[in-house]
C-alpha cells in the first residue's frame, strides 16, 4: 500500500506541473514577452511593402485614413494608416490571410509583409515577429484562436490568429 503512494505522487506532481500542455504549449508560455524600442509610426513603416495605390478616406470617428490593398490580394487583405499626421500616425493596422489558408507560412506573402512591416517600425523585428505570429497561433500545424501583444509603455503591437495586426499608441 505504501508502494502504491510513492508512485501516484511523483505521478500527480508531474502531471501537474506540466499542466497537462504538449512540450511546444509550454515552451510557448514560458518564452519571456520580447522588449522592443519603436523606430517609425509614420509613413516610413510602410517601406518596402508590396503595396497596392492609397485609398485616402476617413474612418468612423472621422478621423484621416490611407488604406492600401496588398498587391496581388483581395479584400479584406489591406494596411491602414490612421492619423491627422503622416508623420506622428495614432495607428497603423491591416489585415492579411491568404485565402483558404488558416497560418503564415514562411515566405507567405502575409508573414513577409508582417515581418518587413516590423522590421521597419520596432528594433529586434526578428525577436517580436517570432513571439507575435507564435503566440496568434498562425504557426503551421497550430490551430484554434489566439491573439499576442507586445507593449513598450507607449506603443502596442498586436497580432491575432485571423491575421489582424495594429500598432498603435496606447492611450491613457
Amino acid at each position: 500500500m505504501n508502494m502504491k503512494k510513492y508512485i501516484i505522487l511523483p505521478v500527480a506532481a508531474l502531471l501537474a506541473a506540466c499542466g497537462g500542455k504538449t512540450d511546444g504549449e509550454a515552451a510557448a508560455q514560458l518564452a519571456p514577452k520580447p522588449v522592443f524600442r519603436v523606430k517609425y509610426i509614420d509613413t516610413a513603416a510602410l517601406q518596402g511593402l508590396a503595396l497596392e495605390q492609397p485609398e485616402n478616406g476617413q474612418d468612423e470617428a472621422g478621423k484621416p485614413v490611407a488604406d492600401y490593398l496588398i498587391a496581388g490580394m483581395e479584400q479584406p487583405n489591406h494596411i491602414r494608416l490612421t492619423g491627422k499626421h503622416s508623420n506622428d500616425l495614432e495607428a497603423i493596422s491591416g489585415k492579411c490571410l491568404e485565402a483558404g489558408k488558416t497560418d503564415w507560412q514562411a515566405q507567405s506573402v502575409c508573414r513577409t509583409l508582417f515581418e518587413q512591416l516590423v522590421a521597419n517600425i520596432a528594433e529586434d523585428a526578428d525577436k517580436l515577429s517570432d513571439y507575435l505570429i507564435g503566440h496568434a497561433g498562425l504557426q503551421p500545424q497550430q490551430s484554434g484562436s489566439g491573439y499576442a501583444a507586445v507593449q513598450n509603455g507607449r506603443y502596442v503591437l498586436e497580432l491575432d490568429s485571423e491575421g489582424r495586426f495594429t500598432f498603435r499608441r496606447r492611450h491613457y
